[in-house]
């Protein structure tokens, strides 16, 4: 998605803000939405580590490069989230303060998802699994009534923007010992 149409996307659900807002809160199901928002703060930073530290003790170099790019595109897109929310200074729909738009869980499930959603595409179960996740923990913030719908969309765009960015540009290096050397796989 281009930038130009997901400001469009946003404009449009900002539109129907109030609407979306009311439909999600009667949603119900309030434990599985509160057992699942941690996934978008640091929970979601610690999967990634648990990635590393099992892709790195197992030598699964998969595991481990996910995990990496999984907590690389949380911090980065934290960081973008964190100044639009100092330019953008929306009101959430609580009142609570002024740090809604865009939405920081959204932004970090939705980077870390598309993370590894991305390293393993091979495998159709877990891109279907990590978005369904991000998404999930998007709708309990707004059914918690501490986002507005723009403010998650907002933040999943970023989340996969960023990560998009981060994987697309890496390289992966996998160092194979063998008899009497190393053979080396560089993935791009």
């Amino acid at each position: 998605m281009r930038f130009g149409e997901g400001v469009a996307l946003v404009l449009a659900v900002h539109a129907a803000d109030d609407r979306l807002l009311r439909e999600t809160q009667r949603l119900g199901h309030d434990s599985f939405f509160h057992n699942v928002t941690p996934l978008g703060g640091g929970r979601g930073d610690q999967l990634a580590l648990v990635l590393i530290g099992s892709g790195w003790l197992t030598r699964d170099q998969r595991m481990l490069n996910s995990g990496v790019d999984a907590i690389e595109s949380s911090l980065l897109a934290a960081f973008i989230t964190k100044a639009g929310k100092r330019i953008a200074r929306r009101e959430r729909p609580d009142h609570s303060d002024d740090q809604s738009f865009p939405s920081g869980h959204a932004t970090s499930a939705f980077a870390i998802a598309t993370a590894i959603a991305d390293d393993y595409r091979d495998k159709p179960a877990v891109p279907v699994i990590a978005y369904a996740l991000a998404t999930s923990v998007a709708l309990a913030r707004v059914h918690d009534n501490v986002h507005f719908p723009s403010d998650v969309v907002a933040g999943a765009l970023i989340g996969r923007a960023v990560a998009k960015s981060i994987t697309s540009r890496h390289v992966h290096v996998t160092i194979i010992p063998v008899r009497r050397g190393v053979v080396g796989f560089v993935r791009f």
